[in-house]
């Protein structure tokens, strides 16, 4: 099965244990318009896909895009997050932790 805004709902709204029509009339869309999404013969506006995702428990990204690797921009965020609100001394202390453990990484790829 193709990875499509279609078939990344349809997935979504089984696992979710729900028929087209319940989805359907959650998101206050037609169940026919549904049917055609999932078909990938129509493409939802971003309304839509809001309005599904979250009554999928879903990310939007996800129905939009699929798994999308984690870029670098995404893993700055994530490290930004972690460090807000701690001390100078505790994000040194973890830039070395992180440090040392790709160091070690890059020793036992060369050790192999």
């Amino acid at each position: 099965m193709p990875d499509t805004i279609g078939s990344r709902i349809r997935q979504a709204r089984k696992k979710a244990d729900l028929t087209q029509r319940e989805l359907s009339e959650r998101a206050f869309i037609s169940e026919s318009y549904l049917t055609l999404i999932e078909l990938d013969k129509r493409n939802p506006s971003t309304d839509v896909v809001t309005k599904l995702a979250e009554i999928l428990n879903i990310s939007a990204d996800h129905l939009l895009f699929g798994d999308v690797p984690k870029n670098e921009l995404t893993l700055f965020s994530e490290w930004k997050q972690l460090m807000n609100g701690r001390s100078a001394d505790e994000i040194e202390g973890a830039q070395k932790i992180v440090r040392c453990f790709f160091e070690s990484l890059d020793k036992t790829k060369a050790s192999d």
